[in-house]
């Protein structure tokens, strides 16, 4: 029978320590075989065993450091049983209250609602996924912004397969996209045989008065 209460106290936080470990990393592995269901909220979950695991492990480093304690002669007896106790159950308290409010952060951010700007991604909605589909957003508004004001590489030519070009040559000719591409259908995609139909048009529109 154990009569150190420094040793028997060691082997106990060691046993708890293990045991929290244990269950955590047990529940990593099952949430990680879910995490495309859920990926942000499982992530938070996953988050939230690591500290579990950490915390075990804690418990069983402070458990191993009484028993090195205990083996280098340290001794108490086992009539003060009780302070050991009140001081692990008040540090397992402390960290239930601390998982608690973990917990209601993960399931305040499931109901949350996703901003309309991100419905397009649900599933990777994490905030560095957010952060770098937002860049990507803005650079692309920067690139047509710019290609826009350069206009297209061939002037001889009207290619309307993106809708920044074909408002340019819109804009240029003075027409509506539709009428466009209608000229476009009826002379080619030249751009001298484009000007002169359009102006053949609307000389024929508004003649000239007499």
């Amino acid at each position: 029978m154990i009569k150190n209460l420094v040793l028997a106290t060691g082997l106990t936080y060691a046993v708890i320590g293990a045991i929290i470990m244990f269950a955590s990393h047990h529940a990593i592995y099952r949430r990680a075989t879910q995490i495309v269901a859920g990926y942000p909220q499982m992530l938070a979950a996953l988050r939230a065993q690591r500290h579990d695991g950490r915390f075990g492990l804690t418990v069983l480093l402070c458990g191993n450091l009484l028993q090195v304690l205990a083996a280098a002669g340290s001794t108490a007896p086992l009539s003060q049983w009780r302070y050991p106790a009140v001081a692990g159950v008040a540090v397992i308290c402390l960290y239930a209250l601390s998982r608690l409010l973990i917990a209601w952060r993960i399931g305040r951010s499931k109901r949350d609602p996703v901003p309309q700007s991100h419905k397009t991604l649900p599933i990777y909605q994490t905030r560095r996924s957010l952060r770098l589909v937002e860049a990507a957003r803005r650079d692309a508004e920067k690139r047509l912004a710019r290609e826009y004001a350069d206009g297209p590489t061939d002037r001889n030519v009207v290619y309307l397969g993106r809708d920044w070009e074909c408002r340019w040559w819109s804009e240029k000719f003075g027409v509506t996209p539709g009428a466009l591409r209608n000229a476009v259908v009826q002379v080619g995609p030249m751009a001298e045989d484009i000007e002169r139909y359009l102006a053949m048009r609307s000389h024929k529109r508004y003649p000239l008065a007499a």
